[in-house]
């Protein structure tokens, strides 16, 4: 609680703070702030017409309308939401695999630690974002490779973490 009262205080951390809060509420709320055209696809941007030149904004697009005649509210707010979603999927699956493999390195120890780091060290190898856009151009356009790639190098840092926490447990 005190570390949320200093960051508060700093006009950058309560800044950031506030951004983090409506960019949320933003990805909550998207369904009322931007109905989809279509309900099965929200993600699908809604197409108004077929003229090559952005139109400026106007009542019912209040960013007015891309080159395609794209309503850009509608992609920010749904891109909000597409982006709280991935980045959750990433840090979660990431934080599970580097938890369990940290956890399992350090309890076993040995051959099993070694191996587990020797690994982790062969990822880190590669430059994480480099690496994984490569990933993901080679399964394919979509979210989901995307996020495939982001956690296949995203895991490494939470296992060494959690491993260097749990072999000082075990000295305790």
């Amino acid at each position: 609680m005190k570390t949320l009262i200093k960051l508060l205080k700093n006009p950058l951390g309560a800044t950031g703070i506030v951004l983090l809060v409506f960019f949320a509420v933003v990805a909550i709320i998207a369904p009322y702030i931007a109905p989809p055209r279509w309900p099965d696809e929200p993600f699908r941007m809604p197409r108004y017409g077929y003229w090559s030149e952005p139109r400026p904004p106007q009542p019912g697009h209040p960013f007015g309308l891309s080159s395609g005649q794209y309503d850009i509210f509608y992609g920010c707010v749904w891109g909000t939401r597409l982006a709280w979603i991935v980045s959750l999927l990433v840090v979660g699956l990431s934080a599970a695999i580097g938890i369990f493999l940290g956890m399992v390195g350090a309890f076993y120890g040995g051959l099993v630690d070694e191996v587990i780091m020797r690994i982790t060290d062969i990822f880190y190898a590669f430059p994480f974002l480099s690496a994984a856009m490569a990933l993901a151009a080679i399964l394919g356009h979509t979210v989901k490779s995307g996020v495939i790639a982001l956690v296949t190098f995203g895991w490494m840092s939470y296992a060494r973490l959690i491993r260097g926490e749990v072999l000082r447990l075990k000295e305790v």
